[in-house]
């Protein structure tokens, strides 16, 4: 059967259709074009979209939890909770991020995460794990509990990345540490992306990164040195080396508009990831929750530490897209890019994933002129609609 959506503007992501068509057979994209130049069989399911709009769907390569729940304590029903939500808001690909905790309970997550994505193969919209630590400098900890930050051991670091079979994608690492250069060596070998943040590091010490693995930025800006002209750091080799790629988070609270606008002229749309750094209370409600054994208010104006830190965020990377064209100005085409084909490229899956065209994964946003998300495809099926 096949299902086609016309009237709908599509966003590639690197140029807009106006008028498309977009027909979707079995779990691929099968035609993309205007709509005087596509027949539309009578067999199909037509959706008639007009003013509204048709991109990839988006992948949250940094999200700890969301509806009441969080990755590090979650069952299998709880996981699925998260999915939900998350496919409500056109993500479709995830990485699960752990913080920190004590040996033993960091390995079990590990495990426990490796299991549910080897055993759910299918509609599983989590594509691997990203350690956010244990490796971090202590004087960057931000939210993650400081107590649980591990000093740099060969063995442990492979207890850790055993107990992911595969797994492990991402981790963040802050390269200033001693013992954590062969452990970036390690996970690049390992096919893991080592990601520099929560760090202080000077700049000599990222270049020595990138020459062993490094090649992204944990949520730029944050838990990391301001920029300093006679004290280069993360921020000033994020900017000048085109081997790191920056994550972003774009809630409208960890970053001001002016300095999204200032980063987009300095790495461009392919230099950006969106990301929203997503805790426990993302889509549910204020109130109290635990982030890494430790409390964390949320309320109107993001989610805190008892002493003010910022500690995640509430967002998802719909709003993310919101804040990118409203408040910072950026083009669509370059906001949804940062959204899907940049995080795809991460994962190694941008030859069919994160791009609208012929051939590739119908996994798929339609949004509103307001970017609301109102429908989301997964290998070709519905998996949420509110049109």
């Amino acid at each position: 059967m096949y299902k086609v959506f016309r009237n709908v503007k599509a966003i590639t992501p690197f140029r807009e259709i106006e008028d498309a068509v977009l027909v979707v057979q079995g779990d691929q994209i099968a035609e993309l074009g205007h709509i005087a130049d596509i027949e539309i069989s009578d067999k199909a399911d037509v959706y008639d979209l007009d003013g509204h709009i048709i991109t990839p769907s988006f992948i949250d390569l940094h999200v700890h939890g969301a509806v009441g729940v969080d990755y590090t304590e979650a069952d299998e029903d709880q996981i699925k909770e998260i999915s939900e939500f998350l496919l409500s808001r056109g993500v479709t690909g995830v990485l699960a991020t752990l913080y920190p905790k004590p040996k033993d309970a960091l390995i079990q997550d590990v495990r426990r995460l490796a299991e549910y994505i080897r055993s759910n193969p299918r509609h599983n919209i989590i594509r691997g794990i990203h350690l956010e630590g244990p490796y971090l400098n202590p004087k960057m900890h931000g939210a993650i509990n400081e107590d649980y930050i591990w000093e740099p051991d060969k063995k442990d670091w492979s207890d850790l990345r055993d107990a992911g079979r595969g797994t492990v994608r991402l981790m963040t690492i802050a390269p200033e540490v001693e013992g954590t250069t062969e452990i970036i060596r390690n996970a690049a070998r390992e096919g893991i992306v080592p990601s520099i943040g929560h760090s202080i590091a000077e700049y000599d010490d990222i270049s020595v990164a990138i020459d062993n693995g490094a090649a992204q930025v944990t949520h730029i800006f944050n838990a990391m040195a301001p920029f300093h002209h006679r004290k280069p750091g993360v921020l000033n080799a994020a900017f000048l080396h085109g081997e790191l790629k920056v994550q972003l988070i774009a809630d409208g609270i960890h970053v001001h508009p002016s300095v999204i606008q200032t980063l987009h002229k300095l790495k461009g749309a392919s230099g950006i990831i969106l990301i929203s750094d997503a805790m426990a209370a993302s889509g549910y409600k204020q109130g109290s929750y635990n982030f890494g054994d430790q409390e964390v208010t949320v309320d109107e104006s993001g989610a805190h530490l008892a002493d003010g830190t910022i500690a995640g965020s509430v967002a998802t990377l719909d709003i993310g897209i919101q804040v990118l064209v409203k408040q910072a100005g950026l083009p669509l085409t370059n906001a949804v890019r940062m959204a899907s084909l940049n995080p795809s490229r991460v994962l190694g899956t941008e030859q069919y994933k994160g791009i609208l065209a012929v051939g590739k994964d119908a996994d798929l946003v339609v949004m509103d002129q307001n970017f609301n998300v109102k429908m989301t495809l997964l290998n070709g099926d519905i998996v949420y609609s509110n049109l």
